[in-house]
């Protein structure tokens, strides 16, 4: 289980949430330029990380809205299992701490099916969100969009790494992968193009 001094490293490197963060409160605002901005980063993560990304996200959304809808505490709960199964092993891969290729594809599988989850979850949510606060309807959406683009990538990121593990030449572990490249393709704990 992730510590809350985790919890909020994990924020701070993943930014979106601080975002969110920012125009619930009402500290930001959700404009165009911000919307753009949004949707330009979490389109440079990789799905892992845009996975959690979206995941701490909604978490902050849905514990500020749990009297909205009963779907929001679902979300919550949905979020913080995602935290709890990536999070861990995305962190310490950050740390370089090298992962075997068994358990990266171990882990990774089920991304696509967590942010289809997490899409669904944030779509029911932006609709009971519309009359209560169009800013934070419009973060869920994005976030809804976002988890939906990544489920492709993520996809393709594991056919890839199957037919790795049943060729001879693959490479044997996933922490020879290259880093920080800027293609769409997962690289665990992906980041964003550029680090």
């Amino acid at each position: 289980m992730l510590s809350d001094r985790d919890l909020a490293r994990l924020t701070n490197r993943l930014q979106i949430p601080l975002i969110v963060q920012d125009i619930q409160s009402g500290r930001g605002m959700l404009s165009p330029d911000v919307e753009f901005g949004l949707h330009e980063i979490l389109s440079d993560y990789q799905p892992d990380a845009a996975l959690l990304c979206i995941a701490l996200s909604a978490r902050k959304v849905a514990a500020a809205n749990l009297k909205v809808s009963p779907t929001m505490a679902v979300m919550k709960m949905e979020a913080d299992r995602i935290l709890a199964d990536y999070a861990e092993l995305w962190m310490s891969h950050a740390a370089n701490a090298p992962i075997h290729n068994d358990d990266l594809l171990d882990t990774l599988e089920n991304i696509p099916e967590d942010l289809e989850a997490m899409a669904e979850l944030l779509e029911v949510n932006t609709a009971a969100l519309r009359e209560v606060d169009e800013d934070v309807a419009g973060l869920c959406e994005i976030l809804a969009v976002q988890a939906k683009a990544h489920v492709i990538v993520a996809e393709t990121y594991i056919e890839v790494l199957d037919t790795a593990a049943n060729d001879e030449d693959a490479l044997p572990y996933a922490d020879t992968l290259p880093v920080g490249s800027n293609d769409n393709v997962i690289i665990f704990p992906g980041t964003y193009a550029g680090n």
